[in-house]
């Protein structure tokens, strides 16, 4: 039994500290909307235009492979090590913690990639980049899938299976009807 807990804590503190780098790595590699400065009188404000605005697709989906990629290593590392005594628990906790990391992820990526971008003194025409961030939450279940995906495989590659029943064939099958 302690040793399950111990296994469920080292994965659910795992996914959360490679939600952590992912997350860095997340707003490292992401290429965020480039905003332009316009004045006009004494009004100021950001703006961009179409194809600009399609780089928070790119965004998300960086998001969507770099947290794919973290999930199925950790829930694949943590199944193969910790996987082979909890049952259902360890389906639960990678599942759990699969949700924990995309969290934190997200947050870190906010935190460590550029500011809420604002105007201040910049002059018009010059280029203010977009905060990353997430506005489609569905990627959010990237994790959790992924780390299950991982863990299935894992599972089905790896661990030991236990021995079928042996039915042997000397003994008469039951007859059906009188």
């Amino acid at each position: 039994m302690r040793r399950t807990r111990k296994g469920a804590f080292a994965t659910v503190l795992g996914f959360v500290v490679v939600g952590a780098v992912a997350g860095v790595v997340w707003a490292w590699l992401a290429d965020p909307i480039e905003y332009t400065v316009i004045r006009v009188g004494d009004q100021s404000g950001l703006s961009a235009d179409e194809a600009a605005s399609t780089a928070q697709f790119g965004v998300l989906v960086t998001y969507v492979w770099v947290g794919a990629v973290a999930a199925g290593l950790w829930g694949g590392f943590a199944t193969w090590r910790w996987g082979r005594d909890g049952g259902n628990a360890v389906i639960a906790r990678t599942a759990l913690g699969g949700a924990l990391g995309a969290l934190v992820a997200w947050g870190a990526g906010v935190i460590a990639g550029p500011p809420e971008p604002t105007v201040g003194s910049r002059p018009a025409g010059a280029l203010v980049s977009a905060q990353v961030g997430l506005d489609a939450y569905g990627v959010l279940f990237v994790w959790p899938v992924a780390a299950l995906l991982a863990l299935l495989l894992v599972s089905w590659l790896v661990l030991p299976r236990e021995p079928a029943e042996d039915h042997h064939a000397d003994e008469p099958l039951p007859s059906v009807g009188g």
